[in-house]
């Protein structure tokens, strides 16, 4: 099958969890027997901009790199691209940009949908762009033959919101064994044991604001290091660095290599996480996988992903704090902690697996003509 990957910034992976997916899962389609195309955002994937990874072909295509509209316009751009070069099947990372979705429904093209989190619900958007996003989310239940959800919690959220059921596939990980190599945390003046690491683009949702508050309320001896950046500089970054001026508090930036991520997940005391907006996080599970012990907002999604195997806080005043108090004092069961995390993930988040999945929904997605537009109710 001639498939075409769209919604991601592209790959070699630069940026988030959509871009890292796409890397992971592409190359393995290709391994199966499918010829796959991954549509890439100038400016994302390195300079040159490279035409082939392992296999996969590379299109990039432009887009305006304006906050709300660079995701809609690079996917206009690649579907305009990819109707005129006869793909079978069409696999959209997200929602956002639904509405494009019919153009190849009219081609009698497969069309499949992959749900990531709820967009509508993040700070960051106004009402006017949440409420498109709500929307937009809607019309893709409604135009794609399969959605693919990445939790449980996901699928029914879909189902209950929209009456429409989804495919459940979950995301693969590396397992990384071992202590971290220590020149890597030398590069970044970091030592092994000696900080908590936040992993995540620095959004609102993210609840950086209070994960920052609340370690250095815990008075803990560690530092808090914080792995991530975001496209558009705005007031709640500054505020960020406003929080940390004087506290025992680190902006790393954006990390990408791989071997550098590694040794910085396994060196941690703990890893932080806040995401509460949908979804299985790939920060998450990749922290799990390196035998992290995490401390997870209480939400269904990161409960799903850690089926018992973190620590959990809520958004009360001392709650995170007393966490990161119990790890400090506690460091054997917080290293059992993470172990377990490993064990859990090594269980079931395998990329081999998850390619597997996807091979078999596309095969039988593919072999009849999609339904007619709004047969998904």
């Amino acid at each position: 099958m001639r498939i075409a990957i769209i919604g991601s910034r592209g790959i070699p992976a630069h940026y988030g969890g959509f871009e890292t997916f796409a890397q992971e899962l592409a190359p393995r389609l290709v391994e199966l027997g499918h010829e796959v195309t991954v549509y890439c955002r100038k400016g994302y994937t390195g300079d040159p901009p490279p035409r082939e990874y392992r296999g996969v072909r590379l299109v990039h295509t432009p887009c305006l790199r304006i906050r709300a509209l660079e995701t809609l316009s690079h996917e206009l751009t690649a579907v305009a691209d990819a109707l005129r070069r006869g793909f079978d099947l069409y696999y959209f990372l997200g929602t956002r940009g639904s509405p494009l979705y019919v153009m190849p429904r009219v081609a009698r093209r497969g069309v499949i949908v992959h749900t990531d989190g709820i967009e509508w619900k993040r700070r960051k958007w106004g009402p006017v762009a949440r409420a498109y996003l709500r929307a937009a989310e809607r019309f893709a239940t409604r135009v794609a033959d399969v959605l693919v959800a990445d939790s449980e919690a996901m699928r029914r959220h879909h189902l209950g919101l929209y009456g429409t059921d989804s495919t459940c596939i979950l995301y693969g990980t590396r397992i990384v064994g071992g202590p971290p190599e220590s020149d890597v945390l030398d590069r970044f003046g970091l030592r092994t044991g000696g900080y908590y690491l936040v992993l995540c683009r620095l959004e609102p949702e993210n609840n950086l604001d209070l994960i920052v508050r609340e370690f250095v309320s815990s008075g803990s001896s560690a530092e808090l290091i914080l792995v991530g950046d975001a496209n558009y500089e705005t007031p709640y970054h500054r505020r960020l660095g406003e929080l940390a001026v004087g506290r025992k508090v680190r902006f790393l930036g954006s990390v990408y290599e791989p071997r550098a991520l590694d040794a910085i997940r396994s060196g941690a005391r703990g890893y932080i996480h806040g995401h509460e907006v949908g979804g299985a996080n790939p920060s998450l599970i990749e922290a799990m996988g390196a035998g992290c012990c995490a401390l997870v907002l209480d939400t269904e999604f990161n409960r799903e992903v850690t089926a018992g195997t973190a620590l959990t806080w809520e958004k009360a005043q001392g709650s995170l704090s007393t966490l990161v108090h119990w790890v400090d004092e506690r460091p054997d069961e917080a290293r059992e902690t993470g172990r377990e995390a490993r064990d859990r993930v090594t269980a079931c988040n395998s990329w081999d697996r998850a390619a597997e999945e996807h091979d078999r929904l596309f095969r039988g997605e593919i072999v009849r003509p999609p339904p007619a537009l709004g047969a998904h109710g």
